[in-house]
């Protein structure tokens, strides 16, 4: 009777036993179905997220390339524009931090996307505005050189060379030189004026010119500077005599027989330089220049026998 109860008692051990492990099975089971559908839904998360970040890439390069687009349109009207760069820059910085998969909140994103198109549309058109300004401004120019009569060949070499609107301005307003006349003083203070001069009977040189009408020249004090070069070409300078150095426009330095300032009011006024050597002067063809502001505005000659 005691071993029956035992053979009993060790069955329903033996069917408990049974059934916890079915219970375990099936609870691993419904866990595992569980987590597999997550990874599903994750997987199908990721691949969104991922379409989303590329179009929200595309969208940044779209806006990076119109920056591009009015930042040469800028430089095309000679102007530099600080904020396209840094705009550009910010936008290289977002669109790599995407690429590699960084955090981003969308909303966020969003929003600097809208701000940068509203800055577009600004900037566009400030380069609208900045375009017909550089218009009138061609115009004008193309006013003030009908205007200009007559331009030496320093002025026409530059006008090669120069083509922006303020260099096209200075070109302008330089002077000129008309009328120039020279004559010699001899020793006893009488003006001589002839084709040639005798050595011994010159004692001092004078020059005389008239400033051309310039109406796009300021009207303030000018330094004039006379050059006179021996029939050797050396340049005649004594610092103590008033002479000195000065540079072109093109940036070289030269010496200078003398210079003067004077108060340039645009009414044909007259310049005279009397210039003495000190000694005698040699045989040959000296070559008398005037310059004013680093350009050369007249040239003429004596002729010493």
């Amino acid at each position: 009777m005691a071993q029956e109860e035992n053979k009993k008692s060790n069955n329903l051990i033996f069917i408990l036993i049974i059934l916890a492990l079915l219970g375990v099975i099936g609870y691993l089971l419904f866990n595992n179905n569980q987590k597999s559908t997550k990874i599903e839904e994750q997987e199908k998360t990721i691949i969104l997220k991922d379409d989303s970040l590329a179009t929200k890439v595309a969208e940044l390069e779209g806006l990076q390339l119109q920056y591009h687009s009015l930042q040469k349109q800028a430089a095309d009207l000679g102007q530099r524009n600080d904020s396209l760069d840094a705009k550009i820059a910010e936008l290289d910085n977002a669109i790599a931090s995407l690429k590699k998969g960084n955090a981003v909140n969308m909303k966020k994103l969003n929003a600097q996307i809208e701000s940068y198109k509203k800055d577009l549309e600004v900037k566009e058109a400030e380069i609208v505005k900045l375009r017909e300004e550089n218009k009138n401004l061609n115009s004008s120019i193309d006013t003030l050189k009908q205007d200009k009569a007559v331009m030496n060949d320093s002025i026409n070499n530059l006008r090669t060379v120069r083509t922006d609107l303020q260099q096209k301005y200075e070109l302008a307003s330089i002077l000129k030189a008309e009328n120039i006349k020279v004559s010699v003083i001899n020793a006893k203070g009488k003006e001589e004026t002839d084709t040639e001069y005798k050595a011994k009977h010159i004692a001092k040189i004078k020059i005389v010119f008239t400033l051309a009408d310039n109406k796009v020249a300021p009207k303030n004090t000018k330094v004039i500077y006379l050059q006179v070069i021996e029939p050797s070409g050396a340049p005649l300078f004594d610092s103590s005599l008033g002479g000195g150095f000065f540079k072109t426009s093109e940036g070289k330095e030269i010496p200078f027989t003398e210079k003067q300032a004077i108060d340039f009011n645009n009414t044909n006024q007259p310049v005279s330089f009397v210039y003495a050597k000190g000694g005698e002067y040699k045989i040959g063809t000296y070559t008398l220049k005037v310059w004013q502001d680093g350009n050369l505005i007249g040239t003429t000659s004596l002729v010493v026998k």
